[in-house]
């Protein structure tokens, strides 16, 4: 049924710390596709998520948010190798994936963290805009706002599909995620971001309507 693409389509993402602020705001920084691949619904039943995450605790949270994500499509890796996810790299893993129906692979990985600063100007007032009784006494001073300097942090992840079938990549983009506050409405906006991209590039289509 169609709403299996939609729960393939947005494979993806990243858990990132939770931070105090407000909500994220996800963009494409860039991306590509194999132009000889397509995934029309039921092509791809059977994901791998993969969330190269340091900690073990933040990566099991991300993958297992990308799996519910995925509604019956998703399998996180730490269910196959737990702590050891180097195992992946083994010879003959991709064979074994195949043989249980293993079709795609997605590894996501925060390629990037950097903050930047911008400075904030203050703003001034006359006085006598403070009450009716300043007015006469508007050249006495003014009031005013100091500025600041505003401090924004940006995550860059990276985004990888791969197909165990056809061994090789399909998929990659790249977001940029300014002021993530929480891990699961940041993954949820880089999902529905990749998502929207992911039909763009023609990746994701739907399946024929059967006559």
């Amino acid at each position: 049924m169609k709403a299996r693409v939609r729960s393939f389509g947005p494979l993806l993402f990243i858990a990132l710390l939770g931070l105090a602020g407000c909500a994220p705001s996800t963009s494409i920084v860039q991306s590509w596709r194999d132009p000889e691949v397509s995934v029309a619904d039921g092509t791809y039943n059977k994901v791998l998520v993969v969330c190269l995450i340091k900690d073990e605790t933040t990566r099991r949270i991300g993958e297992d948010h990308m799996v519910a994500f995925l509604n019956g499509h998703g399998v996180a890796s730490y269910t196959l190798f737990g702590d050891q996810l180097e195992k992946i790299n083994e010879e003959g893993m991709n064979a074994k994936m195949v043989a249980g129906g293993v079709d795609a692979v997605m590894i996501m990985r925060l390629v990037d963290q950097s903050k930047e600063q911008t400075y904030v100007p203050g703003t001034t007032y006359p006085s006598y805009y403070a009450s009716p009784y300043g007015y006469y006494g508007y050249s006495y001073g003014y009031y005013s706002t100091p500025g600041y300097v505003q401090t924004t942090t940006i995550y860059t992840v990276e985004s990888n599909l791969y197909s165990t079938r056809r061994g090789k990549l399909i998929w990659t983009g790249t977001t940029s995620t300014v002021d993530p506050s929480d891990l699961g409405r940041t993954v949820d906006d880089i999902m529905g971001t990749v998502y929207d991209r992911m039909k763009r590039d023609g990746l994701i289509t739907a399946a024929p309507v059967a006559k």
